[in-house]
């Protein structure tokens, strides 16, 4: 269980740091880099990693159901909003998918990098599981979904405020629909309706990109 209190002092640390940084210092990059240095340092296989820490990740599938709480707060706000909300997650997600897997392929990735690509907007569950579908590579599937978050997490507030978009419901929105889980723990720190839009964003990704990508498959564009 050392792995345990390891991991759980390095995600204090990163989120002290996160605190000083000003939502610059994402704690799940800085959490995640100073554990894979660790672990590489000391030489410590990665299953006797997650072995330590299944505590944690028995914790994740009810950390994503808790996210519905939110919602449920501001429904009434939300549901007076749902059909346009509904409308901007269909043309976001097959915009943001076309996009991503048109530059890959435009930078040369071969297909298998395609295919795991093209699920980066749900959240790394739903990723993998989309990718073990269409038989791309799941852990490199999880990779780019956490790594889209990540992204969307720090750089999708300060480019929301660029674009003046200032209104919460649509700042949380655009960062639980592009950023999945991450980026909804970051949208929860600048409000209780940013971060229950973001869940919505979230949970409408969730349903919206497997379904994109199968079609996208099914038709051989991916």
């Amino acid at each position: 269980m050392i792995w345990l209190a390891v991991t759980l002092l390095i995600w204090a640390g990163a989120s002290a740091l996160a605190r000083v940084g000003r939502g610059w210092l994402n704690p799940v990059l800085v959490s995640t880099i100073a554990i894979a240095a660790l672990l590489i340092i000391r030489n410590v296989p990665l299953a006797e990693y997650q072995e330590g820490t299944i505590p944690l990740t028995a914790l994740l599938a009810p950390a994503i159901v808790a996210l519905a709480l939110p919602i449920r707060r501001h429904g009434g706000e939300l549901g007076r909003l749902l059909p346009a909300l509904i409308v901007a997650a269909v043309a976001g997600t097959v915009v943001g998918l076309a996009v991503t897997v048109a530059v890959a392929w435009a930078l040369g990735a071969p297909p298998d990098v395609l295919l795991a690509l093209a699920p980066k907007h749900a959240t790394s569950a739903v990723s993998a599981a989309v990718a073990e579908v269409v038989g791309a590579d799941v852990a490199l599937a999880a990779v780019f979904s956490i790594i889209t978050g990540i992204l969307g997490a720090v750089a999708g507030p300060p480019l929301l405020r660029l674009l003046r978009r200032r209104d919460p419901v649509s700042q949380g929105f655009a960062i639980g629909l592009s950023a999945h889980a991450i980026g909804t723990a970051r949208a929860m720190e600048l409000g209780p309706t940013t971060g229950a839009s973001s869940a919505l964003g979230l949970a409408l990704a969730a349903l919206l990109v497997p379904l994109a990508v199968l079609v996208g498959s099914l038709l051989g564009w991916l």
